[in-house]
């Protein structure tokens, strides 16, 4: 190594380690993305109780397009919209979950819904209704 060069090679070799670290990070990510409709409710590793609410469907208007969810008591109303994906987890029918719709949230079904914003809650990103035996 040239005298001088040091510290800028240093450099440059250390984002070479590190970018593949980032690129595994962001492919991951997205492997979860693709797959989550297929990940059983309250199971998805980094989101379920975290960054998602489940519990119970108290209430589903389709004129409001809206979704209220009692969880531990307190009772959370969320937009769904168009591009909000609804999947019907039927792991415990030992079956493929399939793309659910508006209708399939019946009150009494267990679901666990995931917020476009964490912080706001208000806007649905996607929810996974139980279909239990």
């Amino acid at each position: 190594m040239k005298k001088g060069h040091g510290p800028r090679m240093r450099r440059l070799l250390i984002g070479i380690g590190v970018a593949p670290t980032l690129l595994g990070a962001v492919l991951s990510v997205h492997g979860q993305k693709a797959t989550e409709r297929f990940i059983p409710l309250g199971q998805s590793p980094g989101l379920s109780q975290q960054a998602t609410t489940i519990g119970e469907v108290a209430d589903a208007d389709p004129r409001a397009q809206t979704l209220t969810v009692v969880d531990q008591g307190r009772r959370l109303t969320v937009k769904i919209t168009a591009q909000t994906q609804i999947w019907l987890d039927r792991s415990k029918l030992k079956q493929t979950n399939l793309t659910g719709s508006f209708s399939d949230l019946k009150n009494g079904r267990r679901v666990e819904v995931k917020y476009l914003d964490p912080e706001t809650r208000q806007t649905a990103e996607w929810v996974k209704v139980e279909v239990a035996p």
